[in-house]
């Protein structure tokens, strides 16, 4: 059913909020706070109230046209309608509005910092064949339809030369009518792929592998069956390395990076100033070493639950361990002569290693988070204990979403 609806904010996902006559929430996309919408209204399985724009009314000063013409159609990109003031204003609210919710204050030591699009190196495209052509892209927003996405602008051109030059050996690759999901990989001069699918029967596919590996100069081919299995190596010409500063890591098959180098560069400044002059370091998720590398000439100990990553920082030099540190966190005696430790944990947050924390006695902890909600939740239990969130800075690297990362600084009072 049409309806006029007034966009009052915008929610945690990026789509605009209005409300009905009753009350009831309704979120829709590509709206901008100020906006006077005429939309459809309807309400989804899980009793949610839903809206598509057909129509601008009013609308606000808040709104610019958006960069890429693929926009609203593909789902990579959520917020790219709003102009930069708006959308910084978005994302720094968004932060403070999850620390408010958890009672946490925002510190008056806090910064923010924007990386520019044209910097993602590492991207999941979304593939399928048919009539002996590859599409390769992303999915086309609420449908599996993929859409190709030949100039996206979220990515350096470095990752969109290896995408297109992957293109042509996907038909034989992944078979007529077949869909599969491409990770690429560009890193320090070098690519990787990663399948997330199935291979086609017959040696077309094998010989197709070779030749993408040899065309695309890349080091190496990977697969696996599904989301979240470890991949296996296909195809190898070269290790793949990946330099930390003075540490030197030869990585496993589509580790884990950060999305863009700037980003990396950002964050890591944030976790040395925050460290300071800390001697004694736990890094703890440490993932592939992105912050392990520049403390190497500290006292570094690292852990993590990805046997692969600690395998590969082992053969580095690294003290690093094997450890489901949701399961196992460090207790307050293993982390009895640490000074300072670094959390970077996946979106879940770290509540287990952090009850650990709070009754232990290291003084300094960096926390580097990609949820501001559970960091909040984190934060807020970390502060009951006895510490103080001193210095938080907001790293956005995921443009033109509505995610965002942020890092903060604890010290014992």
């Amino acid at each position: 059913m049409e309806q006029s609806l007034q966009i009052t904010d915008i929610g945690i996902n990026g789509d605009g909020i209005a409300r009905l006559e009753g009350g009831e929430v309704v979120f829709v996309p590509f709206a901008a706070k100020g906006d006077l919408l005429l939309a459809d209204v309807t309400k989804d399985t899980d009793g949610q109230y839903r809206a598509k724009i057909n129509s601008i009314l009013v609308k606000s000063p808040n709104r610019m046209t958006p960069p890429c013409r693929h926009f609203g159609i593909c789902a990579g990109c959520a917020l790219q309608h709003i102009n930069q003031n708006t959308y910084q204003d978005f994302k720094i609210g968004q932060v403070a509005s999850a620390l408010s919710k958890c009672g946490v204050a925002m510190p008056h030591d806090f910064q923010s910092i924007f990386i520019p699009h044209g910097t993602r190196r590492r991207a999941n495209f979304a593939c399928r064949v048919t009539k002996g052509n590859a599409i390769i892209g992303f999915h086309e927003r609420r449908s599996p339809n993929i859409r190709n996405v030949p100039d996206c602008l979220l990515i350096t051109e470095e990752l969109r030369t290896a995408m297109e030059a992957l293109r042509p050996f996907l038909p034989d690759i992944i078979g007529e009518g077949q869909k599969a999901d491409i990770m690429i990989q560009c890193i320090e001069g070098q690519t990787e792929i990663g399948i997330t699918g199935k291979i086609a029967p017959g040696w077309e596919a094998q010989q197709a592998l070779s030749d993408a590996l040899r065309a695309m100069n890349a080091s190496r081919i990977s697969m696996r069956a599904r989301d979240f299995e470890p991949y296996e190596m296909l195809l190898e010409e070269k290790p793949y390395f990946k330099r930390f500063d003075s540490l030197l890591v030869n990585l496993a098959p589509c580790a884990f990076l950060q999305p863009s180098e700037e980003g990396e560069l950002a964050l890591t400044k944030c976790v040395m100033d925050g460290a300071g002059g800390a001697i004694r370091i736990a890094d703890l998720f440490c993932g592939n070493g992105t912050f392990t590398g520049p403390l190497m000439d500290r006292d570094i100990v690292a852990a993590d639950n990805a046997p692969d990553a600690i395998a590969s920082l082992q053969k580095a030099g690294v003290r690093a361990e094997v450890r489901n540190l949701f399961k196992e966190p460090y207790t307050a005696y293993d982390l009895e002569d640490r000074d300072c430790v670094i959390l970077d944990p996946p979106r879940a947050g770290a509540s287990a290693q952090v009850r650990m924390l709070t009754e232990s006695n290291v003084q300094k902890i960096v926390y580097v988070s990609c949820a501001p909600q559970s960091f909040a939740k984190d934060a807020a239990d970390l502060i009951y204990s006895g510490y103080s969130l001193n210095k938080l800075t907001l790293v956005d690297q995921f443009i033109w979403s509505s995610h965002t990362e942020i890092v903060g600084v604890f010290e014992r009072t």
